[in-house]
């Protein structure tokens, strides 16, 4: 694998770092020499992280406890990281639950749009400025094997995760002729506090969360997306095949079937 700071820049911003596939993106990128801004509501685990890899790699790393469902998020961010040039983006944070639209909360279910995708977007549009003028940048987007049919028992979510996708290939393809690489990478189960909160899924096809940086960067500059997983890309290649009411009604089933096991009083 090139290495990404001679490739992309000294700094990288990377939201939703605490834990899960934000904190791996933070260690893969730390082994490389790149300085980190940490983005996350939990300020005390990410000052644990920062001392960790300044530590153990003799990096800079900024620490930004911004909620990015608020709307000054990024005057919070811009201040915390003093003018320093980001190049490498990674819209890593997300949220969601499983239930019945029906019984949605809708409070959680506003906060969560304007955290999955309207922040990604915000964040893109201001960092992009520096990496137009470097001519050089990568931006990640976190999607979902969920993004690519509708899902009953997550509608709202899977709504989102397609946003994402949308998204990032369109930005593939606008941004490839200034130099700046765009994936979104999408994942299925993986071993996070994400996925136990959510469905608490604990099949032997369940991926890490080093797994899926490591996809995400072996296609980094390759391809617009990329699902991460040989069974994930099964799941993601049925969508593409017979009727959205077929579809709809076998996701559903097996979404139902999960939601029902993990939480039998609802």
């Amino acid at each position: 694998m090139e290495n990404l700071r001679t490739r992309y820049g000294n700094w990288a911003l990377i939201t939703g770092a605490s834990s899960g596939i934000g904190e791996e993106f933070a260690r893969v990128f730390a082994m490389q020499g790149i300085n980190l801004v940490l983005v996350a509501r939990r300020k005390e685990r990410l000052n644990k992280i920062a001392e960790e890899l300044i530590i153990n790699h003799k990096i800079e790393v900024i620490v930004s406890s911004a909620d990015l469902s608020k709307e000054n998020f990024l005057d919070s961010i811009l201040r915390d990281i003093n003018g320093k040039e980001i190049t490498i983006l990674i819209n890593n944070a997300g949220i969601g639950k499983p239930g019945e639209f029906k019984d949605t909360d809708i409070n959680y279910d506003s906060d969560m749009i304007k955290l999955n995708c309207l922040a990604p977007v915000v964040l893109t549009e201001h960092f992009l400025k520096t990496m137009i003028k470097k001519r050089k940048g990568a931006i990640i987007f976190l999607g979902s094997v969920v993004a690519y049919q509708p899902t009953p028992v997550m509608a709202s979510y899977a709504a989102t995760k397609a946003f994402n996708l949308s998204f990032g290939n369109a930005l593939w393809y606008e941004l490839k002729k200034y130099g700046i690489d765009v994936l979104t990478v999408n994942p299925g189960n993986t071993a996070t506090e994400f996925n136990r909160m959510v469905l608490n899924d604990k099949s032997i096809l369940t991926r890490t969360a080093r797994q899926v940086v490591n996809s995400s960067l072996k296609s980094l500059g390759k391809k617009p997306n990329v699902v991460d997983g040989f069974f994930n890309k099964l799941i993601t290649a049925f969508s593409k095949f017979g009727s959205v009411r077929t579809i709809v009604t076998v996701t559903g089933l097996i979404m139902n079937n999960l939601y029902k096991k993990n939480y039998p009083s609802k």
